[in-house]
């Protein structure tokens, strides 16, 4: 995408305080005659809103005002993400209410420049955003522009322009004068409009993904809050010497009372609970890829012929999809993951995180951090229910009171046995839980045109699963990427005038 110009002028040596560092003149490959600098697309009165540092002594446990920081901007997400401290809770004396609106644009000029999402919704209306962050007034169509901003192209742009070798990058107002391509023909507002119909179809994907997850969990919750037996009310005691013995471990957390308490709830359920084991799930270990043991180890983010497909559980998202997906050649015969395995990270703050593999990857493995749960009458709606099980203990914060160690913890595969059990819910709800993970639905039998693009797509959203509205969006921004190319290029955007009713990837 980078590439060194091919000539560098004495102005433009100057113009970068005469610096010799040849990071600094690497341009991107725009070749459109109608890109635009991002200042021209902007409200020239008002081009944004920077954030507010409220500093972290106002940092609170508890309030109904947040700061949103800079961490909540991430390159897998298209909105707002709520990782640990990413949104945090300030006092109500150092709040400034910047009024959030639905559509708005955020972007990080500082630490991890360049970031960007949309805000969604109304939630947000006691949200302010921190100094490193900027609110943008475009003054073009607000979506095709996000699309742009959220492409590699932008923030490969905006680094070449940031001086390195500082801990903490801020970018100033550099951003103003990276390129923003256009269409370059005669229908280019329809291509415009091409562009922000994806980008909005992608957008209420990710939303859609996030109520799944959120009704996974409540379900849980819920059912098993309305279910638990009378004759066992919850009493915290302190463990006894025999306990200790028989666990071998001096963890408080496990026997602390927010442990005990939350597990009573599933101990307590009504229709009583099982081991993993008794479910039909073994755990094992993923393979170690250590150099020393492999003999030979090339690492790839590109598919190359040979090469596994490898799942690492740090690009597992928290909501149970896979924000990357990387390689790596060896002569070493390696394990292989297979459909309906549940693929569980051991260790670190990604500990916990889970996924299933509903559809078979072809040579794909994992590695020692990763733990395979897998079943061998190859059930898959059973798989699926357990991950949706195993996912609300990581919830509730039980899996990181069972851990041990440090930089995170770490999660041994007997573990599973001795602390987590899985509640007998009675089977249409283990079906509609695992449905709300896994589920394929026929998509709209209507033509989808460019005016029809959006509720064409949300209709079908209704019908999908949390895994399959991944797929679809990760369909959809194949297709965006391919048209964003041609637009950087000059090259003429052609739009099919009717596309049938099969995922994207495959039209």
């Amino acid at each position: 995408m980078s590439r060194p110009a091919a000539t560098i002028t004495l102005m433009e040596i100057r113009a970068s305080d005469s610096s010799f560092s040849p990071s600094v003149y690497q341009r991107v490959d725009i070749r459109t005659p109608a890109a635009r600098r991002l200042r021209d697309v902007l409200d020239p009165d008002r081009p944004f809103d920077k954030g507010n540092e409220p500093g972290s002594t106002w940092y609170v446990d508890q309030s109904p005002r947040y700061l949103i920081r800079t961490k909540a901007l991430q390159d897998h997400s298209l909105l707002l993400y709520r990782k640990g401290d990413a949104i945090t809770p300030v006092s109500p004396w150092a709040f400034e209410d910047p009024r959030l609106a639905d559509g708005e644009i955020l972007m990080s000029k500082d630490s991890n420049v360049g970031e960007c999402v949309v805000v969604n919704g109304t939630e947000w209306e006691n949200h302010m955003f921190s100094g490193g962050i900027v609110r943008l007034h475009p003054v073009v169509d607000r979506l095709y522009l996000f699309a742009f901003l959220k492409h590699p192209a932008f923030k490969s742009q905006l680094l070449a322009k940031v001086p390195r070798g500082v801990t903490i990058t801020h970018a100033k107002t550099l951003w103003m004068d990276c390129l923003i391509p256009f269409p370059h023909q005669p229908d280019a507002d329809r291509i415009i409009r091409y562009v922000a119909a994806m980008t909005r179809a992608m957008i209420d994907k990710e939303i859609e993904i996030r109520r799944r997850d959120a009704a996974i969990l409540g379900g849980i919750s819920s059912e098993l809050e309305r279910n638990q037996r009378a004759d066992s009310p919850f009493a915290f005691a302190h463990p006894r010497l025999d306990e200790i013995r028989r666990l071998g471990r001096l963890d408080a957390s496990i026997y602390g009372r927010r442990y005990r308490e939350t597990m009573h709830r599933v101990l307590a359920y009504r229709h009583g609970a099982e081991t993993p084991t008794e479910m039909g799930m073994s755990v094992r270990p993923g393979p170690s890829l250590e150099i020393r043991l492999l003999g030979t180890r090339v690492d790839s983010l590109v598919y190359k012929p040979g090469f596994y497909r490898l799942i690492l559980p740090t690009n597992i998202s928290e909501y149970g999809t896979l924000n990357l997906m990387q390689y790596i050649g060896t002569r070493k015969e390696l394990p292989l993951l297979r459909g309906g395995d549940v693929l569980i990270g051991e260790a670190g703050f990604q500990k916990g995180r889970s996924m299933v593999l509903v559809d078979p990857i072809e040579n794909c493995t994992t590695n020692a951090h990763g733990l395979i749960a897998r079943r061998d009458d190859m059930n898959l709606a059973e798989s699926v229910f357990f991950r949706c099980v195993f996912n609300w203990y990581r919830s509730t914060g039980l899996v990181d009171m069972m851990a041990v160690g440090g930089s995170g913890g770490h999660l041994s595969p007997s573990y599973f046995d001795e602390f987590v059990r899985v509640p007998k819910f009675p089977p249409a709800l283990r079906r509609h839980i695992a449905s709300l993970y896994n589920s394929e639905g026929e998509p709209p039998s209507d033509l989808i045109t460019l005016d029809s693009y959006v509720e064409w797509h949300r209709d079908w959203n209704t019908r999908l699963g949390l895994c399959q509205l991944d797929r679809e969006m990760k369909s959809i921004q194949e297709r965006l990427r391919d048209t964003q190319a041609e637009i950087m290029r000059g090259a003429p955007v052609t739009i099919p005038r009717t596309m049938c009713g099969t995922t994207e990837s495959r039209r």
